[in-house]
């Protein structure tokens, strides 16, 4: 993947947002719970959300923490974990 492939509709303009930096509380994707629906990628405001080889995975480089991932997940698979306690 490259940086082209996370842009964001800003105005007329296409922008690439880089504002992974900063988060303490980044959103996870529990596997084990995900069902593939894909609600997470559709509702996702930076186009941070990726399905690679059947799975989706959260690019925090480029997420900004809004948590509409979570709010939009039937499965209730995606939380935010602060960083020093993910596995």
């Amino acid at each position: 993947m490259t940086k082209t492939d996370f842009i964001c509709a800003v105005g007329k303009e296409l922008n690439i947002i880089d504002t992974g930096s900063w988060k303490v509380y980044p959103p996870v994707i529990q596997q084990d719970k995900c069902k593939k629906c894909g609600m997470c990628l559709l509702y996702c405001p930076t186009n941070s959300v990726k399905l690679i080889d059947g799975s989706y995975y959260i690019k925090l480089d480029f997420c900004k923490g809004c948590g509409v991932c979570i709010n939009e997940c039937p499965a209730k698979a995606i939380e935010f974990i602060k960083e020093d306690e993910q596995k």
